[in-house]
């Protein structure tokens, strides 16, 4: 809930901007070289890492809920929202880099008009914000992984959860 939320200011914060000040997000330098082939290069990373992320972790809820938990129906179905989360997150950051993709075409296309560049900019802006949206969620449940995996667990086992970080 926090994350549509955060989006929709981010998206009324930038809707504000292209109306009123269109000029800052058309003629910023750094946000029209950032709005590039850079900012696909860092999108493809995050979402390479993001997929291969999101895999282990449902092969480890489905192996702990397998043998830690002996199938339980109640830590089944929670394990389910988790997954549906997770895979949910991962088509949100897949269709994010899709989309700028598109919106690059469009922003190369329309060099000279200041309102087009003006929304790509926008835009772009506002699926970083869903990235890094969804990689909070991703880490949050990758933290809740460690605290659970604890659970059942020989207390003579090193423990690692201090080293993750804290909400």
């Amino acid at each position: 809930m926090i994350k549509w939320i955060t989006l929709i200011g981010v998206g009324v914060i930038l809707t504000c901007m292209l109306v009123s000040r269109e000029h800052w997000l058309s003629e910023n330098t750094f946000l029209n070289e950032f709005v590039s082939h850079e900012l696909i290069a860092l999108m493809a990373v995050v979402l390479t890492v993001t997929l291969a992320s999101v895999a282990n972790l449902h092969l480890a809820l489905n192996r702990m809920v397998r043998e830690r938990f002996n199938g339980n129906h109640n830590i089944q179905n929670a394990a389910d929202k988790v997954k549906k989360e997770l895979r949910d997150n991962a088509w949100y950051i897949f269709w994010g880099f899709s989309i700028t993709i598109v919106l690059l075409f469009v922003k190369g296309l329309n060099e000279d008009c200041s309102t087009t560049i003006a929304i790509v900019n926008a835009s772009a802006l506002w699926i970083l914000a869903l990235y890094i949206l969804c990689m909070y969620d991703i880490y949050q449940v990758v933290f809740g992984v460690v605290e659970l995996d604890k659970i059942g667990t020989n207390d003579n086992a090193e423990d690692f959860s201090s080293d993750s970080a804290q909400p």
